[in-house]
């Protein structure tokens, strides 16, 4: 596969199939990832995959805590809110995703359901967390793990997988530590669900639009 079919085949997978991912699968995955760039190649990184019955016990209790309406309470600081371009994009999201979907503006029923959905991985078999040294400094090492996260799901592609950057998997570290037996001293940065993508689901074909070349770039 050309590198850029592996970059523009990525998007992200909001439905999966309950096929187990094999093992040896992800750790060719990780083989390629963990030659992602790093910031004084201290690549702060460890990767802790939670398949089978672990991957369903967690998505088990984050259902149980959207249901009963808990807060996030994420190791790492996530936006208050957005602004000016920044909003318009993800509110532009919500509202094509929803709309690709079928789900009207009305059916809160619906709506209920697909962010619950978010706190189940979608249904993916396997989601796999990027964890940090809770030491080290958090700007340098988030954005480490956002290069081997990325080059995660950029590999993905190439075995056929779907992946999704899942801020949802982070909002209960606590929970997330019990189940994988994570120490305490280590800081849950994002999970990302894997799996293969679901043929017949609108989730799984929808994928988000990007600025062109001209909005984001100049030449000083």
């Amino acid at each position: 596969m050309e590198f850029n079919d592996a970059v523009l085949g990525r998007k992200s997978t909001r439905a999966f199939l309950p096929d187990p991912v094999p093992r040896e699968t992800i750790t060719r995955i990780v083989d390629v990832a963990r030659w992602a760039p790093s910031w004084g190649n201290t690549q702060p990184w460890e990767i802790v995959i939670a398949d089978g019955p672990k991957c369903k016990t967690l998505a088990d209790l984050f259902e149980e805590e959207g249901r009963k309406g808990v807060a996030p309470r994420p190791d790492i600081d996530m936006p208050l809110g957005f602004h000016g371009d920044h909003k318009r994009r993800y509110m532009e999201l919500g509202r094509e995703l929803l709309t690709f979907m079928g789900i009207e503006r009305e059916d809160k029923e619906a709506r209920i359901r697909h962010y619950l959905n978010m706190y189940r991985f979608f249904e993916a078999p396997c989601v796999v967390y990027f964890t940090i040294d809770g030491g080290l400094n958090v700007p340098y090492s988030c954005l480490d793990v956002g290069s081997i996260a990325t080059t995660f799901c950029c590999a993905a592609v190439q075995e056929g997988l779907g992946t999704i950057y899942l801020a949802a998997s982070m909002h209960f570290p606590d929970i997330v530590r019990k189940v994988l037996e994570i120490p305490a001293d280590k800081k849950i940065v994002i999970g990302v669900a894997l799996g293969y993508p679901h043929p017949d689901a609108p989730a799984a074909r929808f994928r988000s639009d990007r600025e062109q070349v001209e909005a984001i770039m100049r030449f000083a």
